[in-house]
């Protein structure tokens, strides 16, 4: 267990934790010489026996119990993988900055800063919980979870489409899986030191070896300081991970992965637009109060997978996950602007969440003739407990702030109890698929689901209790043609369910948000070349978003309609370069009269990147490898209220040099957003705009041993 307080400098005593860990672990390997089976053999999309574009070069086969199984593989040909140095060649110190590499993402509101959020295809996540997402096939955020470090992944899966979906889940848009880095029976050990813009310090280190002949151990540390480029948003964050395999047969395979994680910074809204300009005032300056503090973020997880060999081509796929967290600060958020266009109203908050999520799966698959059939069991516990207190401001007492010259230290409100909800969830599902081999080039899929569940919503201020009990029925399609060895036709339809949190603002809890929708594309490929466009047509109901009576509240949208068409390339141009490019237009659109407009809220109709990697390397893997692209944003509804607030669209690059003074010695001098390009990442309503950073240089090192 990691502690917030500790004697002398923290950064340093947590170093100190992980490399004599580290230490422990690489030290026996170092030293072992014994034959060990071997799983690092390096390779590339078209060397890899897998039909998910694999962007990057995969260090390791996939772990089946962590990745997405052969059926999703070969059915989802919009679905993009993207490996550990194509993370690192794009500086992805962030979830969004990884994203950013395959088409139809969008980046939605971050909830002060303390939350992963996106939109895939249109669909968002709710304002206060974020986009769901997977970690290792399991749901990681489920009630919340702070955002995630990216030293902790081996590989970021974006599975789109109904087949986007692991271990029988369904979604019309897709899904994101991060799949953490494991043991291996090599031994390897590497630590990474950045410096950078605003005092930012972080280390990452990463030992890896065998324990005996079948069983290997890992650990991974990353620390994390910053000054923060918006006055007094600091950031503090540790994340270990330790991990152990057990390897008895060629058939068996058991994997422990554990993740402790703190993450502190203060509660931080962003600024308000001035006049429908959500660029008016300077970036930096803060409108909450520095003497609130920092929230602070804990969560744990920890999982056991295991896959097991049958015969016959049967395999056994099972895993149980505990997940724990805690978030709990004081913020001063704004309220609203007023007539004079620089008094800003605020109200004083005190959120004190905690979370307990339990799940479990089971998945038994094989081949009979043509047909790969899966059949499996899932099911979960959470108990969430929502509650924060509040106190609203008014003409006697507004808790003010000037815009352009921000005071801080006034006194501040005591917040009163505002929103105190317990919800509990018993959840199971069961579920069978069967991809039929119809002939050498066609391929259909057809999969049926049963989701019984138990929901119980306790409003402890008023005693109030609802319960919602169902068991919905969905089923999904698919279709995949290979026309030739080059070319492939792919057709989806699905249907989704998705279980709601929270109360309106009269105090009611809300409908599951239901979906449908199809996509049909198609897909090239050569040798170190992959070309793919896809077109989705995806209706949901009951999505949650903010209330545009009251944004402090959350409100369902009567329906939310999104079609559009994604393009995604990756190429090896020759022996050096590699280019990752992609490109969505995506129609997104309401169809309910409560809102003032029907565009969606933070989705650009237009969004690209265009990213390169060059490698310079020599036979003993010195040399320079250099990196650089752009992504392009276009604007996007920054309110659903009669604001008719705009995000004005965007552009950001980065680039990258780095060189390698031999296989164990490496620099890299990055930068980002190159140009200082000033922009509005995303939006929750006119006074809570959250910017883009400004140009951030970082400088690191990296060891191997």
């Amino acid at each position: 267990m990691l502690h917030h307080h500790t004697k002398g400098n923290p950064l340093r005593a947590s170093i100190l934790f992980a490399a004599t860990t580290s230490l422990a672990i690489a030290g026996p390997a170092l030293g072992n010489d014994r034959h060990v089976p071997t799983d690092d053999a390096k390779v590339g999309a078209e060397g890899w026996d897998s039909e998910i574009v694999v962007l990057g070069t995969r260090e390791t086969p996939a772990d089946p119990t962590l990745s997405s199984g052969k059926t999703t593989e070969r059915m989802s040909q919009s679905s993009r993988s993207i490996e550990r140095d194509l993370l690192a060649a794009a500086g992805a110190y962030r979830l969004a900055d990884a994203l950013e590499l395959v088409s139809g993402v969008s980046n939605q509101n971050n909830r002060g800063g303390i939350m992963d959020n996106f939109a895939i295809r249109g669909f968002l996540g709710t304002p206060d919980g974020g986009a769901e997402y997977y970690v290792d096939g399991f749901l990681a955020n489920r009630g919340m979870a702070p955002p995630r470090d990216p030293a902790t992944a081996e590989r970021i899966e974006l599975l789109k489409g109904p087949s986007g979906a692991l271990f029988g889940d369904i979604d019309p848009g897709g899904r994101v899986n991060l799949v953490s880095k494991t043991p291996r029976f090599e031994r390897a050990a590497s630590a990474t030191f950045t410096y950078g813009s605003f005092d930012t310090k972080r280390v990452e280190l990463d030992a890896t070896g065998p324990l005996s002949s079948t069983l290997a151990a890992r650990i991974v540390f990353a620390a994390e300081d910053s000054d923060g480029w918006r006055d007094f948003v600091t950031l503090r964050r540790r994340v270990v991970a330790p991990s152990l395999t057990w390897a008895p047969s060629d058939g068996a395979r058991v994997t422990y992965i554990g993740e402790i994680t703190q993450f502190d910074a203060p509660f931080d809204r962003g600024v308000p637009a001035i006049a429908g300009d959500a660029n008016a005032v300077p970036r930096n300056l803060f409108y909450g109060e520095p003497g609130d503090g920092v929230t602070r973020f804990r969560n744990q997880r920890h999982q056991l997978t295991g896959v097991f060999g049958l015969g016959d081509g049967w395999t056994l796929n099972t895993g149980i996950a505990y997940r724990t967290g805690t978030l709990q600060g004081y913020s001063s958020d704004h309220t609203s602007l007023r007539a004079d266009g620089r008094t800003l109203w605020r109200q004083r908050r005190l959120r004190d969440y905690s979370v307990d999520d339990l799940s479990a799966r089971a998945e038994l698959s094989g081949s009979v003739g043509a047909h790969q059939i899966a059949i499996g069991v899932k099911g979960y516990y959470l108990d969430y407990h929502d509650k924060y207190l509040r106190r609203s401001p008014n003409a006697s007492a507004p808790y003010a702030i000037d815009v352009y010259a921000p005071v801080y230290g006034g006194t501040a409100p005591t917040p009163v109890p505002f929103v105190d909800n317990r919800e509990k969830r018993w959840a199971g599902t069961v579920y069978v698929q069967d991809m039929w081999d119809v002939t050498g080039r066609l391929t259909l899929l057809g999969g049926l689901r049963i989701d019984p569940y138990r929901q119980r919503l306790r409003n402890n201020l008023t005693g109030v209790t609802g319960r919602n009990v169902d068991a919905p029925v969905n089923g999904r399609v698919g279709a995949r043609y290979r026309v030739s060895d080059v070319l492939a036709l792919h057709a989806n339809w699905g249907e989704s369910f998705l279980l709601n949190s929270g109360t309106d603002r009269n105090g009611d809890g809300f409908a599951p948000e239901r979906g449908h929708g199809y996509e049909i594309g198609a897909s090239a490929a050569w040798r170190g070349v992959n070309l793919a466009a896809t077109w989705f047509d995806i209706t949901k109901q009951g999505i949650l978003t903010n209330d545009p009576t009251d944004p402090g509240y959350l409100a369902p949208v009567g329906k939310l309609t999104s079609h559009g068409i994604e393009f995604d390339a990756s190429a090896n141009l020759d022996r050096h370069w590699q280019v990752v490019a992609n490109y969505a237009w995506t129609h997104a659109r309401t169809d309910d009269a409560t809102f003032a407009t029907d565009r969606v809220l933070d989705v650009p109709t237009h969004s690209g990147t265009l990213f390169l990697v060059g490698r310079y390397l020599d036979a003993d893997g010195r040399g320079p490898s250099l990196s650089g692209g752009v992504t392009y944003v276009g604007d996007r509804a920054g309110a659903i209220d009669t604001s008719g607030l705009v995000l004005p669209a965007y552009a950001k690059a980065k680039a990258a040099a780095e060189y390698a003074f031999s296989p164990r010695v490496s620099v890299r001098l990055e930068a980002d957003n190159l140009f200082d390009a000033h922009y509005a990442q995303s939006s929750y309503s006119p006074v809570w705009v959250f910017p883009g950073a400004p140009r951030t240089v970082r400088a690191s090192l990296k060891i191997r041993v």
